[in-house]
């Protein structure tokens, strides 16, 4: 789809959005964004985008000293209040009426803004910083106030380049929303707002009901969709269902691109890691599972068990949850086993708690580890990796990569996992052993010879290299595979 049609999509998506009668998701109603040319906002000197986001009350309004008489106009400037949204015609003003909510409910949305936007570079304030260049969010009002109708919050997006802008207003109208649905009215119009902000950035409507530029209400599962934050992970542009991004590509990392314009700010504290069985001491046997507590208020990304260092299971965390059972793998070498349980967020802050128990008995030598381990005071482990790209090598966990595996001749090498197609992200000389999308390995092309490939130099007597890794890489019931790939099954606690 051309850029061409992509801005056109969104346009058609904002008229149904502010069209009068339209079905809303709530007495709040809908929010959304305006496309607009890049001739509609105002450039600054120097290019560089202000780190200051303003929240607007409105107070006064309406009266002497209302700051929020907003003009319709034909561009986007916070410095002069105009502004191209409004249900009216140019030249106009607009009264948005002052933010009708308890000052308890103001005081808890801005510390809900300062902990969404905590991850980065920006100063979050309700104290109008004039004519310097700023990001200004109207919190107050209601849609009529505009002459809009069905709509809880609306901003204008740079159609043309995706450039975050200065100077833009967008609003939250507060006085429309009430509370309800296991929220309170500031976490509404926390996540509203942090939408309608993040549009100045160039962001789009997200598919993942845990990110504020959301529509969606509840999670895959029918559940809570929890606190949202910027994620930190490639998802769908969207609705109500997915669909090109106004700025190119079909996906779009929230997180990144705030990252990207403000830089790095705070770092928010890791999870609460606890682990509840087995207890420090126990011996267990030759099945066992690990049970935690994993708490983050971002949402757990992963839950990871390390077995003297190594990462030998890894499942993904899911919104609401807190409490994770994770079986380890039956290929665990006897001996004394310290487990480390490693809960992550999505921005990769993780915190660990250990149990040490022992699984049969502690081993004596490297007789009862698994390949490649040596005894150490009754423990079976790895040294740390050392084997790089192509480096010769018998067992995975050698590998940087965690990959060791037969690129050809009956060699095997560390590598790396891929994705077969034209951006298989393989090193030069070498190519994906997949087929297009499908896994494969990093490995040397066959070799061409006039029209047809060669199988001169193959040591699978022909047969192609996928299907040799695919059945032959299973050596040693591990299978030469990247550490953290095993997803055994996660039952519930």
């Amino acid at each position: 789809m051309t850029r061409s049609n992509v801005v056109g999509l969104a346009a058609l998506l904002l008229l149904l959005l502010l069209a009068p009668g339209l079905a809303s998701a709530g007495p709040a109603g809908r929010t959304g964004y305006v496309t607009a040319p890049s001739s509609a906002f105002v450039r600054t000197p120097g290019g560089l985008v202000s780190d200051i986001i303003y929240f607007n009350r409105c107070t006064g309004c309406p009266g002497p000293s209302c700051g929020c008489v907003f003009i319709k106009g034909s561009i986007n400037d916070a410095t002069s209040n105009q502004t191209i949204i409004g249900g009216v015609p140019a030249g106009t003003p607009m009264t948005v009426t002052e933010f009708s909510h308890p000052q308890a409910v103001w005081d808890e949305f801005m510390a809900c803004m300062r902990d969404v936007y905590l991850p980065y570079d920006v100063v979050i304030t309700d104290v109008d910083p004039g004519l310097t260049p700023h990001h200004e969010a109207v919190v107050a009002g209601r849609g009529r106030d505009m002459m809009l109708t069905g709509v809880g919050g609306v901003a204008p997006l740079d159609s043309s380049t995706c450039e975050p802008q200065n100077n833009v207003v967008s609003f939250t109208f507060a006085n429309q929303f009430g509370g309800g649905a296991g929220l309170t009215i500031a976490q509404q119009l926390c996540w509203v707002a942090a939408q309608e902000s993040a549009h100045a950035f160039g962001l789009d409507h997200a598919l993942d009901c845990t990110d504020p530029l959301t529509y969606l209400f509840l999670s895959p599962s029918g559940g809570s969709c929890g606190t949202r934050y910027f994620r930190n992970k490639l998802v769908d542009c969207g609705e109500n269902t997915a669909r090109p991004c106004v700025c190119g590509g079909d996906k779009q990392n929230s997180h990144a691109k705030l990252l990207a314009v403000h830089g790095t700010g705070a770092i928010p504290p890791p999870p609460t890691v606890q682990v509840t069985m087995p207890a420090d001491g126990a011996t267990v046997g030759a099945s066992f599972a690990v049970v935690a507590s994993v708490v983050e208020p971002r949402g757990v990304n992963r839950v990871e068990v390390l077995v003297n260092g190594y990462e030998w299971a890894q499942v993904e965390g899911e919104v609401g949850r807190t409490s994770y059972q994770i079986p380890v793998p039956a290929e665990v070498p006897d001996g004394i086993l310290e487990i480390d349980v490693r809960g992550c967020n999505d921005l990769d802050a993780c915190a660990t708690d250990r149990t040490t128990v022992t699984k049969g008995a502690p081993c004596a030598s490297a007789d009862t580890c698994a390949a490649g381990q040596r005894c150490d005071a009754g423990r079976c482990l790895w040294d740390p990796p050392t084997g790089n790209f192509g480096d010769a090598c018998t067992y995975p966990q050698f590998c940087v990569s965690g990959v060791c595996a037969d690129i050809g001749g009956g060699e095997l090498a560390c590598t790396e996992d891929c994705f077969g197609g034209p951006n298989d992200r393989c090193p030069d000389g070498y190519a994906c052993s997949g087929a297009t999308g499908q896994m494969g390995v990093c490995a040397p092309p066959p070799v061409e010879t006039g029209c047809c490939l060669s199988d001169a130099g193959r040591a699978d007597g022909g047969r192609s290299l996928a299907v040799n890794l695919g059945l032959g890489a299973l050596v040693g019931v591990l299978a030469l595979r990247r550490r953290g790939r095993r997803r055994p099954h996660d039952a519930r606690v």
